[in-house]
């Protein structure tokens, strides 16, 4: 079964939010600025504000807004962002996930001057595992090569609220329910690559 590379801790929301009810509906309300232009007059079209609005929310759910993140990404995952295409205002996902050495390099050691090259090192955080670069010390004592795959993929306006027409409008959530559409979009291209990463 292939495991998410995007989830919501629900529970870890609401067990620590400050206002009692959730964490990321604080963060939204204290973001109104990032999602201020869904409403401002910016942009007149539906479907741009609807796309501007849900990348918006899927920044305040990631961090560096939000640490811990809304919205929880596999150890693998490096980066992953909701982005607004300015050919035509639809949605695309950039997700980069820590890899493998590709097979030529790992294949051959001529490459490597005689010495022991490193993968991703790994550190936990708050008992999850995540992939991390090599600190300054690390560097001393020997190389690294950090692989990685970069995923650019269209993400559908399935699921996605239109934009609030402001603050009051909803704004909580309505932006949850963008960082759920967004969740589920990107998990179906981004977790059965995880799967295959997983796997070799």
């Amino acid at each position: 079964m292939t495991a998410p590379a995007f989830w919501i801790d629900y529970a870890y929301d609401a067990s620590h939010a400050s206002d009692g009810v959730s964490r990321y509906g604080a963060y939204v309300r204290n973001a109104t600025v990032l999602f201020a232009e869904c409403w401002d007059g910016t942009w007149d079209d539906a479907a741009t504000c609807a796309a501007r609005f849900a990348a918006a929310a899927w920044q305040v759910a990631t961090g560096p807004v939000m640490a811990p993140p809304y919205i929880c990404m596999h150890p693998r995952v490096l980066s992953a962002r909701a982005e607004v295409s300015t050919w035509d205002g639809s949605l695309s996902g950039n997700v980069e996930l820590a890899t493998g050495w590709p097979a030529p390099l790992a294949a051959s050691p001529d490459w490597r001057g005689g010495q022991w090259w490193q993968t991703w090192p790994a550190a936990e955080f708050g008992g999850t595992g995540a992939y991390r670069e090599p600190g300054e010390e690390e560097l001393t004592r020997g190389p690294w090569l950090l692989a990685s795959a970069r995923l650019l993929f269209p993400l559908p306006a399935r699921g996605l609220p239109d934009a609030p027409g402001g603050p009051a409008d909803a704004l909580e959530g309505k932006a949850r329910t963008a960082a759920e559409a967004l969740v589920a979009a990107m998990n179906a291209v981004v977790a059965p690559a995880l799967d295959a990463l997983e796997r070799a």
